[in-house]
């Protein structure tokens, strides 16, 4: 029997909606909570962007590559062990890295922590599907997408408070960022425990490792190339050596999965064009928006001097606007069409962009809070359509498989959009930040980062070898350059935004009105139907 069909489930759906989506928000915190956290880490290790990069990518990298394995091993042994699974790794994988001391630890736990979230936020989607009768299934996915984005904007909020320290919580260290992360998941361990019922596909398909290698090793050799080049060039051996393999083993990927008797991604989910506009809207919208985040949190602390706590307040907007948003989306989806509202996220989040690409180091938080807030709007508009769209294309049996395409999609965009726009900004304020006249220790380090540049001519001055002149201008001049970098990023993601919401007004075309016979009989097939959200057509 469907879970929803059961009665005690049904009378605890919302209930239980809530721990899940709590379990949801804890992972999707961790993506963008970290950020806020990178400036203090970057003093404290002596790294640079591109270890701070590779931080963030351990953890997408690992996320992004392992959703559908731990999708698929959810949907055959129980999404609801999946679930406590990935709690208990991520729980762990927290605690080491807010005891760690290396930069080498650090990579290791959030490669773990991202192990965990792969088992987490599947299982989290899929047991919200199953759990919800069709015609509330939609406002269902909305509040999880919702929650999606709203932790998104949340987690660097949380993490600046325990790092600064308001009210009777004392200021701590980046560990902080880590550490408070157990007590969560073990609260919620024990909740998902005691109430979360048991699900899985009754068919039980087979696992397919080789799927799950070659999309790990493609991905992961994409993103080494993507982030080293600025670092190597272009033309560097392991450069492109990592771009090659990525090609030549995302290709194997693609002919195996056409073959494999029982896939881990079946590929004729695509040749839906609801599901495959879904996933690219996830994917495009999650490249801006957490490449956004990233380069926000470092913008406001580096060129206008916010501290950890003011950087986590100054993303509040971002989910204020999408939490407001999230819950309408379903009805104007229903009214005007799920491509319609695709679209015109698109359009919000490039005016959002466009705007931020004026900001310099003298701009105020007045200016800044209107287009973070129409970002977590944007947010809205475009993924929750794209979320309903995959799941709706997905039969009911296979959601945790269709729960983590929808996961992989938002995490392999996350992960590209910090290597794509944080290695953009790199690239930029390397070219453009000029020290000439300074010590050259201080300009080698500004060159490189902005946060050691700052580190070591604070620590030059405090010995008297730099004056106090020299040590405004070298902090004037990383602000500039920066700021500089952060705008130039802005209008990037803000040109990909318009090119994005006109490919989904052209790819999508669909009649809110009246559904296609066809739509309408697949969604009877898949377990859902055309009602209540469900007429977003084909």
């Amino acid at each position: 029997m469907e879970l929803y069909r059961q009665p005690e489930v049904h009378r605890r759906r919302w209930w239980l909606l809530a721990v899940l989506s709590l379990g949801l928000a804890l992972v999707i915190m961790s993506i963008a909570g970290v950020n806020v956290a990178l400036a203090s880490l970057q003093r404290d290790l002596g790294v640079g962007l591109s270890v701070l990069q590779w931080i963030n990518n351990a953890y997408t990298i690992t996320f992004g590559g392992l959703l559908l394995s731990a999708g698929a091993l959810g949907d055959r042994y129980g999404r609801k062990g999946a679930f406590e699974v990935g709690l208990v790794i991520f729980g762990g994988a927290a605690l080491l890295g807010g005891v760690s001391g290396s930069a080498a630890v650090l990579l290791v736990s959030r490669a773990l922590m991202g192990l965990g979230a792969a088992f987490i936020m599947p299982a989290t989607l899929s047991i919200t599907t199953n759990m919800f009768s069709p015609r509330e299934r939609s406002k269902a996915i909305a509040i999880w997408a919702g929650v999606a984005g709203a932790g998104g904007a949340l987690g660097p909020l949380v993490t600046g408070v325990l790092i600064t320290g308001w009210w009777f919580i004392p200021p701590g260290g980046w560990e902080l960022a880590f550490l408070y992360n157990v007590p969560i998941a073990g609260v919620i361990l024990v909740a998902a425990a005691v109430w979360v019922p048991r699900s899985s596909d009754p068919e039980a398909a087979r696992l397919d490792p080789a799927g799950a290698i070659t999309s790990l090793v493609a991905l992961s050799a994409l993103l080494f190339g993507i982030i080293e080049g600025p670092e190597r060039g272009w033309s560097s051996p392991l450069v492109v050596a990592g771009l090659i393999v990525a090609l030549v083993v995302g290709a194997a990927f693609v002919a195996w999965e056409r073959r494999a008797p029982q896939p881990m991604l079946p590929l004729s989910l695509f040749s839906q064009r609801r599901f495959t506009v879904g996933a690219g809207v996830n994917t495009m919208a999650f490249l801006v928006l957490i490449g956004f985040w990233f380069l926000l949190v470092l913008y406001v602390q580096f060129a206008l001097d916010y501290s950890p706590l003011q950087a986590g307040l100054a993303t509040l907007p971002d989910a204020l606007g999408g939490i407001l948003v999230a819950p309408l989306t379903p009805r104007l989806v229903s009214r005007f069409g799920a491509s319609r509202v695709m679209g015109v996220g698109f359009g919000v989040l490039t005016l959002s962009f466009s705007l931020l690409s004026l900001a310099d180091a003298t701009t105020g938080y007045g200016f800044l809070a209107a287009p973070i807030t129409l970002a977590g709007v944007g947010l809205s508009l475009t993924t929750i359509p794209a979320t309903n769209d995959i799941m709706a294309s997905t039969p009911l049996a296979k959601a945790g498989v269709g729960s983590a395409v929808n996961d992989a999609t938002r995490e392999i965009g996350a992960a590209l959009g910090i290597a794509t726009l944080g290695t953009l900004s790199t690239v930029i304020y390397r070219r453009t930040v000029d020290l000439a006249g300074l010590p050259g220790s201080v300009a080698d380090a500004a060159s490189d980062s902005p946060g050691a540049a700052l580190e070591i001519a604070t620590g030059l001055a405090a010995e008297d070898e730099l004056t106090g002149a020299q040590l405004d201008a070298v902090a004037t001049e990383v602000a500039t350059a920066f700021s500089r970098a952060f705008a130039f990023s802005m209008l990037a993601a803000a040109l990909i935004s318009v090119a994005c919401g006109l490919w989904v007004l052209l790819a999508r075309r669909d009649s809110p009105a009246r559904p296609s016979r066809q739509a309408a009989t697949s969604a009877v097939v898949n377990g859902h139907d055309t009602g209540a959200g469900g007429r977003q057509g084909t």
